[in-house]
């Protein structure tokens, strides 16, 4: 949610602006698939014996699902970014990762509803 209060504070226009911001959550979610990456493949953590073994796909779907539930909370604000958050999150390639994350997604979000009250 402090993404939604720097917006606000920037009197960013959501709805006119949904393509940039959904363009910018898609970009921050690569971005943080590919910096686990590089921290696994520096010479530091090779020779303490760092691997990363998380595939891209799985990054990248927990990502947007993380973004979704996030900005679920202010769907009004949101449609146009959620709309695209969930067509991503339905495509076919991601089929397998649902699956395989459903019992993770369901402790987060529990985890969610104890904060939230």
């Amino acid at each position: 949610m402090k993404m939604h209060h720097y917006l606000r504070s920037w009197k960013f226009d959501t709805r006119k602006g949904s393509a940039f911001l959904t363009n910018t959550i898609r970009q921050m979610i690569k971005y943080t698939y590919t910096s686990m990456r590089n921290n696994a493949l520096n010479k530091v953590a090779k020779a303490s014996g760092g691997r990363c073994e998380t595939q891209k796909a799985v990054v990248l779907w927990l990502g947007a699902h993380a973004f979704h539930t996030a900005l679920c909370c202010k769907s009004q604000a949101y449609q146009a970014v959620l709309r695209s958050l969930e067509f991503d999150l339905s495509l076919p390639q991601y089929r397998r990762v649902r699956k395989r994350m459903r019992k993770v997604v369901r402790e987060g979000q529990e985890v969610i509803r104890m904060l939230s009250f």
